[in-house]
């Protein structure tokens, strides 16, 4: 669509270059014409001087005189096709024609009535004769003598200084002497119109210039012009694209930054909500190191070996124990790269649920859990995969805050090559109406809410493949789906 557009205002902006240039010419043209005939006019002035001059000194005709400068006249000038000379005698007039290769010729017949009236020597008058497609000049010599001169209309112009495309049309007074019209069929059509500045000769030209329509498109120029017309497009419209990708991609690594970084201070709120869980989840190794270095002590009081190995033992493994949760501490708030590994689904979940247990239950929530007893091995990254459970439970513990007999249910169970964990509420529910937005980044319906828990879980998920949807059961339910492997 925009390259017919621009396809189209290139062409109309060709014809108007077209159409310019060509009343520039037309414009051009009837300027020289103008000058043209001015000139020729000009010297049929100065001939029918000389003429007359040349006729004053010979009293007696036919002259060899005037026939020699006749004949001069014609031969130089070809548009003169006559040189006569007219004597009036009462009603009877004497028509002795010049130029003749075989020397002058007198014509009869001529009645001094079909003659123009002249007053006084010198003045000069002008008569059509459309029948020849020419005009006469005549002058009064003296008296009862005249001096006449015809001209050819189509010789004066002269047909092959006519342009193509060119219409004239050559008229003295209302008759039209001359016509000369363009062949073909045009599409549109230009006049102008010009009176010669000789008051003896007051002569008028019709010009019409005509466009066809292949010189208002000519096809060599059209061509070319829709081709690079499509090439421009084609270039406009990849720098377009080319820059509102680059715009869409800054935008995103904007707001992929931004996330991060709202992420990480979410992560960082996070931690006081898990402080209590971790401290509950760590008093247990922290105890039994202590219990098992008392044992130690009296191990070495008893000089028993054996009690002494298997305590030492014992804190070794609290201590990793005690290591490995503050690892998953630091990994959380640090926002470490995902690391895929190979883990039971019961165990992820276990170690998430120490985390939040505790707090449940000051808040009276109970949980309830589902585990399926099948082994099912998943691939994720434990801290990420913990992360996610955390938020969904945190989550399902704002909703039902407050409500009689709150309760949060979590199952998981192994389906067709899939880990499905759904984690549910009794609480009000998710508006049906913003289902559909729950995940976008910065949407959220609480009222210190960031917006940024849920598109992080789906962020995180999908890394190890997974996905989350959600759905109203009896309050709000999430579900997430993982691929899943045999129990090695």
């Amino acid at each position: 669509m925009i390259w017919l557009f621009t396809g189209a205002l290139a062409i109309a902006l060709l014809a108007a270059f077209q159409y310019r240039s060509g009343l520039a010419e037309l414009s051009d043209w009837t300027r020289a014409t103008d000058t043209f005939l001015a000139e020729k006019l000009a010297q049929h002035d100065a001939h029918m001087t000389a003429l007359a001059a040349v006729i004053r000194m010979s009293p007696a005709e036919p002259s060899a005189s005037v026939q020699g400068l006749a004949q001069s006249v014609t031969a130089f000038y070809p548009r003169i096709t006559d040189i006569a000379t007219i004597r009036i005698d009462g009603t009877a007039a004497r028509t002795i024609a010049y130029g003749n290769l075989n020397g002058p010729v007198i014509e009869a017949g001529q009645s001094a009535g079909d003659l123009p009236i002249l007053g006084k020597p010198g003045e000069t008058t002008i008569r059509p004769i459309p029948e020849r497609h020419a005009y006469d000049i005549y002058k009064l010599v003296e008296a009862g003598r005249l001096l006449r001169l015809r001209i050819s209309a189509g010789a004066l112009l002269g047909t092959d200084r006519i342009p193509p495309g060119y219409s004239v049309s050559l008229s003295l007074g209302d008759t039209v002497l001359f016509t000369q019209a363009t062949s073909g069929t045009s599409i549109l059509d230009v006049r102008t119109s010009l009176s010669a500045s000789n008051p003896g000769q007051p002569l008028h030209l019709l010009i019409s210039r005509s466009f066809r329509l292949g010189e208002l498109f000519p096809v060599s120029l059209v061509i070319p012009l829709l081709v690079g017309s499509a090439i421009l497009v084609w270039l406009g419209v990849q720098y377009r694209n080319a820059s509102r990708e680059k715009r869409r991609q800054e935008l995103r690594a904007t707001l992929l930054e931004q996330e991060a970084r709202l992420a990480h201070a979410g992560r960082v709120n996070a931690l006081g909500e898990m402080a209590s869980g971790i401290a509950h989840e760590l008093t247990q190794p922290v105890a039994a190191m202590l219990s098992q270095s008392q044992a130690a002590r009296r191990a070495l009081t008893l000089d028993r070996a054996d009690i002494l190995e298997q305590a030492l033992d014992a804190n070794i493994r609290e201590a990793k124990r005690a290591g490995d949760i503050l690892d998953r501490m630091r990994a959380y708030i640090s926002g470490a790269e995902a690391r895929i590994e190979k883990v039971t689904l019961a165990e992820a979940l276990h170690g998430a649920l120490r985390l939040v247990e505790k707090d449940l239950a000051q808040q009276g929530i109970r949980l309830d859990t589902a585990i399926a007893d099948a082994p099912c091995i998943v691939a994720i990254d434990v801290i990420s995969f913990q992360q996610i459970i955390h938020n969904l439970i945190r989550n399902a513990a704002d909703a039902v805050a407050g409500r009689p007999e709150a309760r949060i249910a979590l199952e998981a169970r192994k389906g067709r090559g899939q880990a499905i964990i759904a984690i549910s509420d009794n609480g009000p529910g998710i508006d049906p109406a913003l289902l559909d937005r729950i995940f976008e980044p910065f949407f959220t319906t609480k009222p210190d809410g960031m917006g940024l828990g849920l598109p992080l879980c789906v962020r995180l998920i999908e890394k190890m493949d997974g996905t989350i949807e959600a759905r109203n059961d009896s309050g709000a339910c999430f579900t997430i789906r993982l691929p899943s492997g045999e129990a090695a």
